[in-house]
Order: C-alpha cells, then structure tokens, then sequence
C-alpha cells in the first residue's frame, strides 16, 4: 500500500487527538469535574495547569512532568499510554482505509481507557463507553458494520448481561451490580456483533477465571473476592476486532478453524 502524506498527515493528528483526551479524561474523572471543562489544574494542589502540560507527553519534555507550584509529577503511566495510542493510531491508518483505521483507533483508545480506569479504580466511565458506541453507529452508517449483525449482537450481549449481574444480585456478596461490564459488552457487541462477540464474551470468560484462579493460589480463594472484568473484555475486542478489520475473511476463518 502505497501511503500519500496526507493520510500520515491524519493518521498523526487523530493520535495527538486521541492522546490528549485519554489524559483530559483521566483528569476530568479522576477530580471529578465536567469532560466539557476547560480548566485543568494539579491532582495534587490545585493550581491552574497550563495547556501544554495537559499532553503529559509534552508535559515530559517541556514541564519536567511536574506541576510549577508545588512540584507533583503527572503519572509515567499516562505517557506511555499516550504514545502507544500515538503509535497504533499511525500504524493503523497506514495499513487500513481511513474510515476502518478511524474505528479500531478510537476502539482502542476507549479500551485502554476502559482498562486503566477499571483496574485502578473498579469503575467503567461512560465517557469510553460513548466513543465505543459512537465507532459501533459509525460503522453502521459506513457500512462496515452490518445492522443485522449489531443488533444480534446487542441481544446476545443482553444475556450475557445476564449471568454477570444475576450471581451478584442473588449471591452473598454485597450486591453491587456490575452495571458497567454491562454498558461495555452492550457498546462492544453494537460494532463487533453476535459472531464476534460470542468468541470474545467467552475469551474474556475464559482469561477472567484462570485470572481469579491464579488470585485463589496467591491470596487464598473466596467467593467474596472480586475481579475487574473489563480489561478482559478489552483485550479479547482488542484481539477479534483487530482481526475482522485486517483480515475481511476473518469470521470465516474462525467458523472453519483455518487461519
């Protein structure tokens, strides 16, 4: 494929989009204030940021990574998460069309956030799982994504809701539903559908049980101990969506076993 520079050209101002509003997101959730918000201040005095330091990437280079005011460093985390969206978003668009490389980078981008927020603070923000469904309609006006298939796959992600929620609320633990795993294989299944998201439902289910096991040898096996769901659900969308959009034939090849 022989690439214009134009095609660069978006594939690099997409990731600087997706990199800065991972890291705006992280801050807006995190402190609790509106995505719409302009201000930015420290996590840790809260003194007023300025907009160069709201790309931690930039923040590295040209800030020291830390606030003027009172010297508290910004997550290393959140610059390598900042480049390796940067760096799969121009790697995407240099090997798909611009609309399928649009879809798997804002994918990823909510499932890294999806993942991070999940595992930090046991929350799935609806902020992520907007641009999920968001990129599941696209795909459907586009017509990348068949509307047959979705909605299939929004039924299936129904019952699959299902056996999460029910064993919380009947079972002996403190029946908080988990009504985020819910909305993310809901967003999920939207642009995948059904075919796709029963491989990934039952790989997440599969990784989210040898995960709890292997918890169980470390830190003793209870009932009462919970496990995020979400990155699994991530990482498994990660796998099967990536597939479908690099390879066309990709479902074929899973329902016949030939890769």
């Amino acid at each position: 494929m022989i690439l214009s520079t134009e095609i660069i050209i978006l594939g690099v101002l997409v990731g600087v989009v997706l990199a800065y509003s991972l890291s705006h997101l992280f801050a807006v959730i995190s402190q609790g204030t509106s995505i719409f918000s302009k201000e930015r201040v420290c996590e840790s005095c809260g003194a007023p940021q300025p907009y160069g330091r709201r790309i931690p990437i930039l923040a590295a280079f040209f800030f020291s990574g830390k606030c003027s005011v009172c010297g508290h460093a910004a997550p290393r985390l959140y610059s390598f998460l900042e480049f390796v969206i940067l760096a799969f978003t121009i790697w995407a668009f240099s090997v798909m069309k611009p609309i399928l490389a649009l879809q798997i980078s804002v994918l990823f981008f909510a499932l890294i956030g999806v993942t991070y927020m999940d595992l930090k603070r046991w929350i799935i923000p609806n902020e992520f799982v907007v641009y999920i469904i968001a990129i599941g309609v696209l795909g459907i006006s586009a017509e990348t994504v068949n509307l047959d298939q979705a909605l299939l796959g929004l039924a299936l992600a129904a019952v699959v809701s299902l056996l999460i929620i029910l064993p919380q609320r009947f079972g002996s633990g403190d029946k908080t539903l988990a009504l985020g795993d819910v909305k993310l294989c809901l967003a999920v299944a939207l642009w995948l559908g059904w075919i796709l998201s029963a491989y990934v439902f039952l790989l997440a289910s599969l990784l989210a049980i040898v995960a709890w096991i292997i918890g169980g040898f470390l830190k003793g096996f209870s009932v009462q101990r919970r496990i995020a769901f979400g990155p699994f659900v991530a990482l498994s969308t990660m796998i099967f969506g990536i597939g479908r959009v690099v390879d066309p034939q990709f479902v074929t090849h899973l329902l016949t076993f030939r890769f």
